[in-house]
């Protein structure tokens, strides 16, 4: 009974207006809907940018070469150092005193372009825009725009945040955003620098590879100094850079990253750009398969120490040698620079080349077009643990004061922990290059920031250019090994200088300044050297049950091996490492002092 009059009196309040609000039920309902219509979020503006040249590779002209460069199987031990007259070769006339006939490598001795044009079907980039709008949205973000743009291996996301919405909100959510488009991994870019837009960095499902000679087919019209190809941008542009302008890099990266393919791509980039009598390497590798190849330039690009009997410096004794010869001969060059009055090598070199102003030589100083030095180290950190502080100091104060006279470093660690990179060595590499690291930790050790332990690895790579605030993210160009080598047979083949050019010798600079550096020798020297030489045993002992001396005076020969370069530094308790490797070539060094 109850039960019916209450439903007719429900079904008459419906009709019965609302005198309080002068509306009836159905108008409010009406006026709830289009509210509720007006709070929907607005509808995403999705733009997708069309990169016709994004994948464009520069075709190679056809080749014709007269003489086919013979791919030379011949190892390094063939054209060391041993085998060469050395009475003969002093005589022979400076490199800056010669002129050769040199042709600079073509772009077809390098693979030919197959670089695949993958293009991401327009569908796929606007469903993973909605994709990404909708998982913001469920955290209450809403986006107003999304600009998307594809690159070779990554594709970049442009997203414009509602007004009010925090940034710090939109960075958290980085794994969800994962997830939520199933990518490998993906970065976030809080803003873009230039930009009010947060950039979120999501690789491609099927990436294209970059070709070493889609880069380098342009090298030579780039108005550089030291130009340096690393690859393309996350849209596809191909990236140039100046060495002379960094005027050092670091490099670091865990091992697969593409850290030797990148240094082969930087050494070849050069000598696609510049003559024989513009550059010189020192190349310093101890782990003597990667950068081997070059070791056949000896007489166009390699700058060696007389001292030495490495060209390309594999044992880390040498390596500290190589590296105090380097800081010698930029002390030499400031004399140089000093005498004319100029500032830097560019002066210099344009104030030598004009008759008029170039100044008379004299038996002490000699001038002439100076070559810049790029000095490469492909793994620092060996060179810590077996000298430490003694060859932190030659990097330091190259990295610090060789700009001018024109020697830059390139030095490269898969280590990229405090130890290996200490204080004093980061803080004179302004600019550097993150390839993929194990850590967050190792990340912010070369790059002073996360984000090089989200890369892909071969070759995905972060450079941070000096006085820039955030990196650039680049795609290495690769190189393969049998590319390197046909460019650098190529060059062999051609008729190179007839002197190496040479680092000058520290036991030249042992005399200029020690002075009274031979009348201070122990009347036992040359016989000490010997037995040193003749057991590789560079020890205290060893001196004393041989020559029958006592303690103080065996330890001070000793001492004066180390500063004729027959022995090297003292290691603790263990014996020092001996240098000179046969009496032959001691002979010769005692002869010379």
């Amino acid at each position: 009974k109850n039960t019916e009059p209450s439903v007719k009196r429900k079904k008459l309040k419906q009709l019965i207006p609302l005198k309080t609000f002068g509306k009836t039920l159905k108008d409010e309902q009406e006026a709830d809907d289009s509210i509720a219509e007006s709070q929907k979020p607005k509808e995403t503006n999705i733009r997708i940018i069309k990169k016709e040249d994004a994948s464009k590779v520069i075709e190679p002209e056809p080749f014709i070469n007269e003489v086919e460069p013979q791919i030379s199987k011949t190892k390094m031990k063939d054209i060391s150092k041993s085998e060469i007259d050395r009475s003969l070769e002093s005589e022979l006339p400076d490199q800056w005193e010669e002129k050769i006939p040199y042709t600079p490598p073509r772009i077809d001795l390098l693979n030919p372009v197959k670089e695949e044009d993958v293009k991401i079907p327009e569908k796929e980039l606007t469903q993973n825009a909605e994709l990404l709008k909708e998982k913001l949205s469920l955290f209450d973000i809403q986006i107003d725009d999304i600009t998307v743009t594809p690159g070779p291996v990554i594709t970049l996301y442009e997203i414009v945040p509602a007004p009010g919405v925090k940034i710090s909100r939109i960075v958290s959510l980085e794994h969800d955003i994962a997830l939520a488009l199933a990518a490998r991994g993906i970065r976030i870019i809080a803003p873009i620098p230039g930009k009010s837009a947060i950039g979120v960095e999501i690789p491609n499902a099927r990436a294209s590879v970059v070709n070493a000679a889609s880069i380098l087919g342009k090298m030579r019209e780039v108005k550089a100094e030291l130009p340096l190809a690393l690859g393309k941008t996350i849209v596809g542009d191909v990236y140039y850079t100046d060495l002379a302008n960094m005027p050092h890099l670091l490099i670091a990266g865990s091992t697969g990253s593409g850290k030797s393919v990148g240094i082969n791509m930087m050494i070849t980039s050069l000598i696609f750009a510049k003559h024989p009598s513009d550059v010189k390497f020192v190349i310093i590798d101890p782990k003597k398969i990667e950068l081997s190849f070059y070791g056949r330039l000896n007489k166009h690009f390699l700058a060696v120490s007389p001292d030495l009997e490495e060209e390309i410096i594999t044992i880390p004794s040498n390596a500290l040698l190589a590296l105090k010869a380097v800081e010698y001969e930029m002390e030499k060059r400031y004399d140089k620079l000093a005498k004319l009055g100029v500032r830097n090598i560019v002066d210099y070199n344009a104030k030598v080349s004009d008759p008029r102003k170039r100044p008379p030589d004299t038996d002490v100083m000699k001038h002439y077009k100076l070559p810049y030095i790029v000095v490469v180290i492909d793994e620092l950190a060996d060179l810590m643990i077996t000298s430490g502080k003694e060859v932190e100091e030659p990097i330091a104060r190259l990295a610090q004061l060789a700009r001018a006279v024109g020697i830059h470093l390139l030095v490269a660690t898969q280590r990229p922990s405090v130890n290996v990179i200490t204080g004093v060595i980061k803080a004179n590499f302004p600019a550097r290059i993150a390839y993929q690291t194990a850590t967050r930790i190792d990340s912010r050790t070369i790059l002073d920031m996360n984000g090089a332990e989200q890369l892909l690895g071969r070759g995905d790579m972060l450079f941070l250019p000096a006085g820039m605030p955030k990196p650039i993210r680049i795609q290495n160009a690769f190189i393969s090994t049998e590319e390197v080598e046909k460019v650098t047979n190529f060059i062999y083949v051609q008729k190179g200088f007839s002197k190496r050019y040479f680092l000058p010798s520290m036991f030249e600079r042992k005399m200029e300044t020690g002075g009274n550096f031979l009348a201070d020798l122990d009347p036992m020297f040359e016989d000490a050297a010997r037995v040193i030489v003749r057991h590789q045993q560079g020890s205290v002992s060893l001196l004393q049950r041989k020559l029958k001396l006592g303690y103080s005076r065996a330890a001070r020969i000793v001492d004066q091996l180390e500063d004729a370069g027959i022995v090297g530094p003292s290691e603790g308790s263990k014996a020092r490492e001996v240098i000179i490797e046969n009496e032959d070539q001691l002979e010769s060094l005692l002869k010379n002092l």
